[in-house]
């Protein structure tokens, strides 16, 4: 198959690629500029190049997107955040000579806002807020290409954990004793391994049926405290050390609501399509995570 990747060198991108390379596929990476950590049997094309290329391309893989937690949330970070999703889904749109066959591209639980009550399958109306309003921009740019006849996937992602992502930026305060329950740690957090978000984009290539919004997170529904106490464990250290609401929205404003909220998210349709994850529990998952670092 031909397969465009954008976000090649991300955290998902990196783990993807490791997989895509051990298959009998022609890779493209969608770049700003020639990358050098990429693999030199991968095609770098940049929106330029992507525009001259006269190929039909099996599946385009949408990762590309500013971090939304990286910073707090100004009114220009906003539209930097909205532009590197909707904008670049755009651009590689109007880019390509021809549509895709399949384009699989990513959200998050963010669609369905902040909420703290109640359950959410992938169609349960969301909550209002910035968060939804980025998601939902970005799921409607991505679900344009059905105008061609192109198949449409899109994972809704919890909080992806593997070796990097956003363990790696919690993994040096917990080591230090430091990690612990977030503003009370009762509000629900929706996880899922890296391998299984690998399997549920493979799956989706191969597998016909598979279309429209999927919420990809783990089945296990678990509170903030307990992941906090989780991967303590897993660090052989104690997770004590509470985190105000209060504190959170002084540092981050309108993007504490990452932290301090969170809904009850259900990978509903995964389930009925008969997806298996590799990772259900928690505490294991977390462990993998720790035996592949050493």
């Amino acid at each position: 198959m031909k397969i465009l990747l954008s976000g090649a060198t991300g955290f998902i991108g990196r783990s993807l690629l490791k997989k895509l390379l051990t298959a009998n596929h022609h890779i493209y990476a969608l770049v700003r500029q020639v990358d050098n950590r990429l693999d030199a049997s991968i095609n770098q094309l940049t929106l330029a190049s992507l525009s001259v290329l006269n190929e039909q391309f099996d599946v385009i893989i949408n990762l590309a997107g500013e971090n939304i937690a990286s910073r707090p949330w100004t009114k220009k970070r906003k539209q930097t955040l909205l532009n590197s999703r909707v904008e670049l889904t755009n651009n590689i749109k109007s880019s390509l000579k021809y549509p895709p066959k399949l384009l699989i591209s990513m959200s998050a639980v963010g669609y369905y806002g902040v909420a703290s009550q109640g359950v959410f399958y992938e169609s349960t109306p969301p909550k209002e807020g910035f968060s939804h309003d980025l998601c939902a921009a970005w799921e409607a740019s991505a679900t344009a290409f059905y105008q061609d006849q192109t198949r449409v996937v899109i994972f809704r992602l919890g909080v992806v954990l593997g070796d990097g992502g956003a363990l790696s930026k919690m993994r040096t305060p917990f080591l230090f004793g430091l990690g612990g329950p977030i503003a009370g740690g009762k509000q629900w957090f929706s996880w899922v391994h890296i391998d299984d978000v690998v399997e549920a984009i493979f799956t989706a290539i191969d597998d016909q049926t598979y279309t429209g919004a999927y919420n990809l997170v783990a089945p296990q529904l678990i509170e903030q405290d307990h992941f906090a106490k989780s991967y303590a464990a897993s660090l052989n250290r104690p997770a004590a050390l509470p985190t105000p609401k209060w504190m959170l929205k002084l540092l981050f404003g309108e993007m504490a609501c990452l932290l301090t909220e969170g809904a009850k998210i259900v990978p509903q349709k995964l389930e009925k399509q008969g997806f298996r994850f590799c990772y259900t529990n928690i505490d294991e998952a977390l462990l993998q995570i720790e035996q592949v670092r050493h």
